[in-house]
């Protein structure tokens, strides 16, 4: 799969989607796509996730354990944990953030 396609792909299922993600702007700025804000859960830019690190950018580590108890990233990196676990911290506030 080539960058050009695998771009075309990813722009195709976002299209028209809210995007949910932690940092997600670094994904899309590696696969050089955009997205309208009002699409887009970023839970590292979410304000009351931010309180949390002092109106620092969060991490995701620290953020599933002030908010969900459960320790993540404690082995080797998994991106499939990490997405999972950013959708709960996502559904865990998602009718504030609605």
């Amino acid at each position: 799969l080539s960058f050009k396609d695998a771009q075309f792909k990813v722009a195709s299922i976002i299209r028209n989607r809210i995007l949910i993600g932690h940092a997600v702007y670094n994904d899309l700025q590696a696969l050089m796509l955009s997205h309208p804000n009002l699409l887009i859960r970023d839970t590292s830019r979410y304000k009351p996730f931010r309180k949390l690190a002092k109106g620092r950018t969060p991490g995701l580590k620290m953020l599933v354990k002030e908010i969900l108890d459960i320790t993540i990233q404690s082995g080797s990196h998994s991106s499939v944990e990490d997405a999972r676990f950013t959708i709960q911290l996502y559904k865990s506030v998602k009718n504030e953030w609605e």
